[in-house]
């Protein structure tokens, strides 16, 4: 392991982080007690399991942010191979968990464990890694094509749950990193078409997606059919207004809303603290991002460049995918809030990757002393693009 100072940028992501996390903790039992308590005879049952999970996520990120991020490069292959294995597992062994028609959690006893959430961080470990080998190598033909095969499989797997949403945004995720680690811009065009062909045959031949696009065009329509959640969300985030009902005061969480501890947190949340509310903590997630894309751009190698690009991104993606389904501007589907949806998998693997974020950056901070300007300017790597 690197000796590490810990960083200005770094406190301030922690102190972001943290807040989150309490949010999240608080929305959890403000969405889920009515639910709770109808069916698991306790409003406070969603809570406590939040808790608990919460806890495991921050031991989770402060060992992560303890290990030295070029071990995971080192040992990408293995948790790519991991990840595929579950995913075979979670298509065929009994104890694989179906819910509403999907398989995508295996079942441990103690927990359930969401295969997809290892994927996504094995993509952005695996392309990073390849990318710190094999520099401008990985430009070729060839050395492409094995990226791409790998995504393809990942994303092939994710597919068969079946899971379009999350297979979707791990597809674009893999683009991204390859786009800001230099791929050729013709070979990215030829990628995006494919990717852009790829959703357009999966929404065309599965009725169920190609009706959420009819409810996503015309909401009014199918507002007591395949619209009614839109919809519905729509009135949370209307009535909370400027400052919300207050915390606990919606009404969507009396059985309107389907999910509000998880798909409709976003809503629930507008509900309840208003647009102002909203407004703040859409800005905390807007600065771990920045900070995020920051760290990306001073990290001392391009593994670091790489594996922050692709853990930040990731979270940009689902916190945008979630709230542009809340507020209609995508199509319905079940992407979870992150820090503020309940769910263990999502909070712990999320966690894990801010720990490993902050690694970079403490080595970076390590490398070369701030200045009031930042990093020295000789530390600003911007990444560039073959022609």
């Amino acid at each position: 392991m690197h000796k590490q100072n810990a960083s200005p940028m770094t406190f301030g992501i922690i102190a972001a982080v943290l807040f989150l996390v309490g949010c999240g903790i608080v929305l959890v039992y403000s969405s889920s007690f009515v639910l709770a308590q109808a069916k698991y005879g306790g409003s406070d049952f969603f809570l406590a399991r939040q808790a608990i999970r919460a806890a495991i996520a921050f031991l989770c990120f402060l060992v992560f942010m303890k290990i030295d991020y070029h071990v995971w490069g080192k040992i990408s292959g293995l948790v790519y191979i991991a990840a595929i294995g579950l995913l075979v597992a979670v298509l065929v062994l009994p104890q694989a968990e179906a819910i509403k028609g999907a398989r995508r959690w295996i079942d441990l006893g103690f927990a359930r464990f969401q295969v997809t959430e290892l994927a996504r961080i094995a993509v952005v470990l695996v392309i990073a890694n390849k990318y710190h080998e094999f520099g401008d190598e990985l430009h070729g033909s060839r050395r492409l094509l094995e990226q791409i095969v790998k995504m393809v499989l990942i994303t092939g797997l994710i597919m068969l749950e079946p899971d379009f949403s999350t297979a979707f945004m791990i597809a674009a995720l893999g683009l991204a990193m390859l786009f800001v680690a230099g791929v050729k811009l013709w070979y990215f065009g030829g990628l995006l078409v494919g990717l852009a062909a790829f959703a357009g045959a999966a929404i065309a031949l599965a009725p169920y997606r190609f009706g959420r696009w009819l409810a996503f065009l015309q909401v009014g329509k199918f507002k007591d059919s395949i619209g009614y959640q839109a919809h519905q969300s729509l009135i949370g985030l209307g009535s909370g207004g400027l400052l919300g009902r207050g915390l606990g005061q919606g009404e969507q969480k009396y059985f309107y809303l389907p999910e509000p501890h998880t798909d409709f947190a976003f809503a629930i949340l507008g509900e309840e603290v208003g647009f102002i509310g909203l407004v703040a903590i859409l800005l905390v997630f807007a600065f771990v991002i920045f900070r995020g894309f920051r760290i990306s751009r001073f990290a001392p190698d391009r593994l670091g460049q790489l594996m922050a690009f692709g853990f930040t991104l990731a979270l940009a993606l689902y916190v945008g995918v979630h709230v542009c389904v809340n507020v209609v501007l995508v199509p319905t589907t079940g992407v979870p809030l992150p820090f503020l949806s309940y769910g263990g998998m999502s909070l712990i693997f999320t966690m894990s990757t801010i720990g490993m974020l902050l690694n970079i950056a403490n080595q970076a901070g390590a490398k070369q002393p701030e200045t009031k300007h930042g990093l020295k300017a000789s530390r600003k790597v911007r990444f560039t693009h073959a022609g």
